[in-house]
């Protein structure tokens, strides 16, 4: 993969070989754990990264950490873990991810432009299939919202349409 290099890459690599095993029950396990970037030397304070309420859902305690952010939101059934981080990526990281997720994974339509942001799903093969949705926005957040087997992509999408920089994901 000569195009893509750096954090972001190794990152979308990381996800990508976790969406290869098998799926968990809820019951089974709590949802995955989302391994924290590394502190950027030149990161704003957690203070600035905000996970909302959202419409819809229950929100816990947003649980900061060095340049992330945390929250559980709850549904019903569902329990969704999002992460907000600090991920910024050059030009060339950006296009990367973008070729690697269109070439690797199911899209999601964001509702912002394609050059501002990408995102796709990694669902599993259960009959319905629950989802978990990522997206790198090109201004250098990384959101993960993942609800470890207990959602499906319109749990998924009808969260992250409260969630900041992202105005209406649907899957395309």
């Amino acid at each position: 993969m000569a195009a893509c290099r750096g954090r972001g890459c190794a990152l979308l690599l990381a996800v990508g070989l976790a969406g290869c095993s098998r799926a968990r029950s809820p019951a089974e396990a709590a949802p995955p754990a989302v391994a924290a970037p590394a502190p950027s030397p030149t990161a704003a304070p957690t203070e600035n990264l905000v996970l909302p309420d959202v419409a819809g859902f229950a929100a816990g305690p947003p649980s900061p950490g060095p340049d992330y952010v945390r929250r559980i939101y709850r549904r019903g059934a569902v329990r969704i873990e999002v992460t907000l981080a600090r991920m910024a990526m050059s030009a060339d990281d950006y296009a990367g991810w973008v070729k690697t997720s269109r070439a690797s994974f199911p899209q999601a339509a964001l509702g912002v432009p394609d050059d501002e942001a990408n995102g796709f799903y990694q669902c599993s093969d259960g009959s319905p299939p629950s989802c978990d949705l990522l997206v790198q926005l090109r201004a250098g957040l990384h959101y993960e919202i993942r609800g470890g087997g207990t959602s499906l992509r319109a749990d998924v999408d009808a969260l992250a349409r409260g969630l900041p920089g992202l105005s209406g994901p649907s899957s395309r």
